[in-house]
């Protein structure tokens, strides 16, 4: 009974490949936001009490990356009255950790009625997270009135629901098959 060497390295080559593999696919924690994302709106903790709320969905309608296509579709109550409001959303570009991450950028003006309520839809292209989504005072830069997040440190929040155009959900990964150190009979 002999080794069969080059059945073992061809098979650790083979796993350590797979593990590289692995090691350098993209991470997908990102790209949970691709389906439909419903958002409830509650005024900042810590900030001005307001009796404003809001609620919508920012919808994903296929692409990818820069060319990602969405919807949005959002109403607001209690606001000031005859008063202009921005959406504003952090992260909408920027790659993970990086200044550009933090930034928050409009996605759609709401203009409110005589009675304080308003509402906006808007179509874009582009999108690289939904974390947080502030609607402001006047412009992005304005203070914020009320938000959603998918941080759950408050009754504001953000869940994805999968939709026809969500990317397939990933499959559990398996663990790499690494050869035995034990030693195997030779066949033939």
């Amino acid at each position: 009974m002999g080794l069969h060497m080059p059945g073992r390295c061809v098979a650790l080559a083979l796993a350590l490949a797979l593990m590289a593999a692995l090691a350098a696919r993209p991470p997908d924690a990102e790209a949970g936001h691709e389906s439909t994302n419903e958002l409830v709106f509650e005024p900042i903790s810590g900030s001005e009490t307001s009796p404003a709320s809001g609620h919508g969905v920012i919808d994903y309608r296929g692409g990818s990356g820069p060319e990602s296509r969405w919807t949005i579709q959002l109403q607001f109550v209690d606001l000031a009255p005859d008063s202009t409001y921005v959406v504003a959303l952090q992260g909408r570009y920027g790659e993970p950790d990086t200044p550009e991450a933090e930034v928050f950028t409009q996605l759609c003006v709401v203009q409110t009625s005589p009675s304080g309520d308003g509402g906006c839809w808007w179509y874009l292209l582009g999108m690289r997270r939904i974390d947080v989504v502030q609607l402001r005072l006047g412009t992005v830069d304005g203070p914020p009135v009320v938000q959603a997040t998918r941080k759950g440190d408050g009754p504001d929040s953000i869940t994805s629901v999968p939709n026809e155009f969500s990317p397939p959900p990933s499959s559990p990964v398996a663990s790499p098959i690494v050869p035995s150190p034990v030693a195997s009979p030779t066949i033939g």
